[in-house]
């Protein structure tokens, strides 16, 4: 898996390639609290490069997003693969973060 960051405007742009497992889901939380905590404003997650998520990926989707709506900041993903997305409507996940 590898994670990139960008800052953009009024916003970072945080793209991520490749599976978002339970080999990798720490460490794209540990890149992700990083972010969200030196980091001012809103965030964008691009997974248009994410092949699959897993439980633990949605987990470490979940904590950012806790973490982002405590400081009143803005979290949302952009470029779901259909076959990600589709994880994303199963389990309830599509109503929980915005997705652009």
């Amino acid at each position: 898996m590898q994670i990139d960051s960008e800052q953009q405007d009024d916003h970072t742009v945080v793209r991520v390639k490749g599976r978002l497992d339970t080999v990798h889901a720490k460490t794209f939380e540990a890149s992700l609290c990083d972010t969200i905590r030196d980091v001012p404003g809103a965030i964008v997650i691009d997974m248009s490069q994410v092949d699959y998520i897993a439980s633990s990926g949605l987990r470490s989707l979940l904590i950012a997003g806790k973490q982002m709506k405590a400081a009143q900041r803005d979290l949302s993903l952009s470029g779901l693969q259909p076959h990600v997305r589709e994880v994303f409507d199963i389990s309830g996940f599509a109503t929980i973060f915005r997705i652009v």
